[in-house]
C-alpha cells in the first residue's frame, strides 16, 4: 500500500508565513510591551525610595522623647546668674552618644543653647569652635533646641554643613533643658569656670572678639 504526500500550495505557503511572521511580531510586541511595564515599575520604586529618603533627611532624628532627657532642677523665668552653677543634665547627642554635664566636670566650658533655625546661631556657632579651639583646656558643649519650632535647617544638615562635631545634647519637645537654664533667647552662652559656676552670661550673637576675650579669662 503506497501514500500519497500531498504538497501545500504556493497561497499555503504564502500564508502560513505570514501567519508566523504575524506571530513574530506579536511576540515581539509583548516583549517591548512587559519591557515598559517593568522598566516603569523599577522607576516608580527608585523615585519612591529617593522620596523617603529625602524626606527622612529632611526630618532629621527630630527632638529627644522626654524620657530620654535629665536635668536638675525646675524651669526658670530668668537666665542662671553668675556664681550659680550649671544643672546636671544629660540627653541623646547627635551622633547618638549620650551627652551629659557630668563628662566636663573640673574643666573650664563653655556652653551654648542654640536652635538651627537661629540665623544668629547659625553665624556663631563656627566662629564658637574654632576660637574655642584655641584654648585645649577649655570644654565647648552644646544644646540644640526647639527644633522645629521655625523653618530651617535640622542640626545635623546645619553641623555638616560647617563641618561641626562638638557634642551637641539634643533636647526633648518641650524644652526641658533650656528650660531648666532660663533661656529666653538664642543664642545663649555660659561661659563657667572648673567648678562648674557660671562666670559670665550672653544671649544673642557674639562677636569673635569677646569670645576670645572672655574665654581667655576661663583659664
Amino acid at each position: 500500500m503506497s501514500t500519497t504526500s500531498i504538497r501545500p500550495t504556493k497561497r499555503q505557503r504564502q500564508r502560513e508565513a505570514a501567519e508566523q511572521r504575524a506571530e513574530a511580531r506579536r511576540k515581539q510586541q509583548q516583549r517591548r510591551t512587559l519591557g515598559r511595564v517593568l522598566g516603569g515599575l523599577a522607576l516608580v520604586t527608585i523615585v519612591t525610595v529617593a522620596v523617603v529618603v529625602i524626606a527622612g533627611a529632611e526630618e532629621g532624628i527630630g527632638p529627644s522623647r522626654a524620657t530620654q532627657v535629665t536635668v536638675s532642677g525646675p524651669a526658670r523665668s530668668e537666665p542662671l546668674a553668675v556664681g550659680e552653677a550649671i544643672p546636671d543634665f544629660s540627653a541623646p547627642g547627635l551622633d547618638g552618644d549620650l551627652v551629659a554635664w557630668r563628662n566636663f566636670a573640673g574643666r573650664p566650658s563653655v556652653v551654648s543653647i542654640w536652635a538651627p533655625w537661629c540665623p544668629h546661631c547659625q553665624v556663631e556657632l563656627p566662629i564658637l569652635d574654632r576660637v574655642v579651639a584655641e584654648f585645649p583646656d577649655v570644654s565647648l558643649v552644646t544644646i540644640v533646641t526647639a527644633i522645629g519650632d521655625q523653618p530651617g535647617p535640622t542640626p545635623e544638615a546645619y553641623m555638616a554643613e560647617h563641618g561641626l562635631t562638638f557634642p551637641t545634647a539634643v533636647d526633648d519637645g518641650g524644652g526641658t533643658i533650656a528650660g531648666a537654664f532660663g533661656i529666653s533667647g538664642f543664642p545663649t552662652l555660659y561661659f563657667v569656670d572648673a567648678d562648674g559656676a557660671v562666670v559670665r552670661y550672653a544671649s544673642g550673637e557674639v562677636s569673635e572678639e569677646t569670645l576670645r576675650e572672655t574665654i581667655a579669662s576661663l583659664g
